[in-house]
């Protein structure tokens, strides 16, 4: 994939957006952000048509028999295990009530849909697609290119980056390491230490009155405002998002 740097576009989120998301973006990223059920107590959307609030409070009592029921066939639940996750209780307490209600075991496997990203290494962003984390800068919350691509491309606010970056840093990551993260505040560094946002600093560089952007972690020569007003904006290659 290859795009320009939209000029215009970032003079514009520098004056009115102050790491806030864009109001007319594509709905492609809208339809990306928007929360989908997911087996996991307060993980994703709820499997049962009602609030985790409402969810029963011990599946071995007579009145949670129905919930356990609907969980134990729902598409997503393959297992014993999930259906424990998704109720947030032991899994021999949901065996047991399994047997309580006279319900089968969920099927292991079952129709479920892994997502598209489910291993280390890759993340996956609106608008681009599946990135190998190898081409971006570590950590890659400071890879210019991928801020770019967030922040103005995709219209995507602080904490919107914030929820993409640990979502797919954290995909498939191994149970014996911690949760990867990252701040809002370190999001808006970044964007600042590229001049995508405003900064405080009075010495911070302005791709509109430089000769250099800062890209990747490379500086790239800034069209001169002639080839400027007739291209578009500067040229960026951003297949694998590579430093």
């Amino acid at each position: 994939m290859t795009t320009h740097m939209d000029t215009e576009a970032i003079r514009e989120a520098k004056a009115t957006r102050d790491g806030g998301p864009l109001v007319a973006r594509p709905e492609e990223v809208d339809a990306f952000l928007e929360p989908e059920e997911a087996v996991g107590f307060e993980e994703g959307l709820p499997l049962l048509d009602k609030e985790y609030g409402e969810y029963p409070d011990d599946p071995l009592t007579p009145d949670s028999g129905a919930d356990v029921a609907a969980l134990a066939d729902h598409e997503l639940v393959g297992s014993v295990e999930d259906l424990a996750a998704e109720l947030d209780a032991d899994a021999g307490k949901v065996r047991t009530a399994l047997e309580l209600h006279d319900l089968e075991e969920p099927n292991a496997g079952g129709s479920f849909d892994a997502p598209a990203v489910e291993h280390e290494g890759v993340i996956e962003v609106p608008l681009h697609g599946v990135i190998e984390v190898e081409h971006l800068r570590s950590p890659v919350y400071t890879d210019a290119r991928l801020l770019e691509h967030l922040y103005i491309r995709c219209g995507c606010g602080i904490s919107e980056i914030k929820e993409i970056l640990e979502d797919g840093m954290n995909a498939g990551r191994s149970g014996d390491k911690s949760p990867w993260r990252v701040t809002e505040r370190e999001i808006r560094t970044a964007l600042e230490d590229v001049a995508l946002i405003s900064s405080a600093d009075p010495e911070g560089i302005d791709p509109m009155n430089s000769k250099d952007v800062r890209l990747g972690g490379a500086t790239f020569s800034q069209l001169d405002e002639e080839d400027r007003s007739s291209s578009g904006g500067l040229n960026v290659a951003v297949e694998d998002f590579g430093g």
